[in-house]
């Protein structure tokens, strides 16, 4: 899954700094250019002109972070008492620096899987005790975002906004050349659909293929979420090689054993990358392929190149229909920050409808409000068209995402590893699974002691 294995080198990384920083025994144990405005780390006390100032780090640049800017402007001109400095471009390293030392912001926004091993060493704030206080109502939060805020069972973050692969896109003049009326509804449908769509180009190759599994990147929480897999029992029982799981790789096998694994290697090392002007999806090369809400904004819709339609189910698992994988962005209250009342007075903020529906029309993204979902601010709103049919799937009870743990890193790198070596025929889906719990249950073993 391409946005947690990119922070692959995580593990590492915190060990050192933490390891420099001594933060492992400090209180509190376990218990995706910038334009930002700010200046950085807080110092002194946090105040100024006579407000508290709330230092605000994310990892956003370029639009993103211009939009981040005018909420922040926004809640600033809303009161009186606090004032928000919003400083962009703070990569993982930067924060994971920052929070370790003496220098931690106030509040911070990062990717989801980081909440895991940084709330293992203290790093981040248990808000147990803040929603408890608020009486803060987390039921109003879409379910599968906030699971990914969770560790053990408490909280450590609030989503902000949450991406999200429930779709299938597809090429519309692929599929009406080969004289297919519409979309497939099952992974045996999709199969056939495949089939019809791939043609050979005369020299031991293909000129176009229907669908790639791991195109653009292996997915290995996507699939099992489609087959109703799951990865622990939430007693540190590691669930990876379940059926589901395996059935999930094995599907995908099946294209490489149809179409042939070195066929389809050759033909994505020069089909073109997704996102440019060689875009295969686009260009006519490849037929169908996982669909988030963030791709293909100005070709989907009535006249666009690309289609939509709910990504197939298994024939024999209807009750699975409309299962997506969700990834939300986390915002966070370091362990270490100054003014932590006042930087979850500003969570609570960007967790109110308004401010979510806004957020959510001008970054292009899903909100992670359920009433925000029906909102017609966002569902009748031309410039939101793009998101309709995902504000649907938002609401999906077969959302799922990966379980958020101390050792989450090295779970989604074993998996990824492990399902590139059954996606190359190298070891059966089966002993891929295997594998990837014998790696990983001492450290799930090793966490549940703690």
């Amino acid at each position: 899954m391409k946005r947690n294995t990119t922070h692959k080198t995580m593990t590492a990384l915190l060990a050192t700094v933490l390891a420099a920083a001594g933060l492992s025994g400090c209180a509190g144990g376990k218990d995706a250019g910038g334009t930002g405005s700010g200046s950085g780390a807080a110092s002194g006390d946090g105040k100024a002109e006579g407000k508290v100032t709330v230092q605000l780090w994310n990892h956003y640049t370029g639009d993103k972070a211009a939009v981040l800017d005018q909420m922040v402007s926004a809640f600033n001109a809303s009161q009186n008492e606090i004032t928000v400095k919003a400083l962009s471009n703070q990569d993982p390293q930067k924060q994971l620096t920052a929070i370790s030392g003496g220098s931690a912001p106030d509040l911070m926004f990062t990717f989801w899987n980081n909440i895991g091993p940084w709330s293992e060493a203290g790093a981040v704030l248990n808000l147990d005790d803040f929603v408890k206080q608020a009486n803060f109502d987390t039921k109003k939060i879409i379910p599968a975002a906030l699971e990914r805020m969770k560790v053990d069972g408490k909280v450590y973050g609030f989503p902000i906004s949450m991406s999200m692969a429930s779709r299938l896109y597809y090429n519309k003049k692929m599929f009406q050349d080969a004289g297919i009326s519409k979309p497939p509804e099952t992974l045996e449908e999709m199969f056939e659909v495949s089939k019809k769509l791939t043609k050979k180009d005369g020299k031991n190759g293909y000129e176009q293929v229907g669908f790639i599994p791991d195109y653009p990147w292996i997915d290995n929480v996507f699939w099992p979420i489609i087959f109703g897999g799951s990865w622990d029992d939430g007693k540190g029982k590691l669930t990876a090689a379940q059926k589901a799981n395996v059935d999930a790789i094995a599907y995908q096998t099946e294209y490489y054993k149809e179409f042939g694994s070195e066929g389809i290697s050759k033909f994505k090392s020069g089909m073109g990358k997704a996102d440019t002007p060689q875009d295969p999806l686009v260009t006519g090369k490849l037929g169908m392929m996982i669909g988030w809400e963030n791709m293909y904004n100005d070709k989907r819709g009535e006249g666009g190149a690309i289609g939509v339609a709910p990504f197939p189910y298994p024939k024999e698992r209807p009750e699975l229909k409309n299962a997506g994988m969700v990834s939300p962005v986390a915002m966070f209250i370091p362990a270490k920050a100054k003014n932590k009342e006042a930087a979850w007075k500003v969570m609570q903020y960007f967790l109110s409808e308004d401010v979510q529906i806004e957020y959510a029309t001008k970054a292009k993204t899903i909100p992670v409000l359920l009433s925000a979902l029906d909102n017609p601010k966002l569902t009748k709103n031309e410039a939101t068209k793009s998101l309709w049919e995902f504000y649907e799937s938002a609401k999906s009870a077969n959302l799922n995402g990966f379980p958020n743990s101390v050792y989450i890193n090295e779970y989604l790198q074993a998996l990824n590893e492990e399902t590139e070596k059954a996606l190359k025929g190298q070891i059966t889906p089966q002993q891929a699974m295997d594998n990837v719990v014998a790696k990983i249950q001492p450290k799930a073993d090793k966490a549940s002691k703690k």
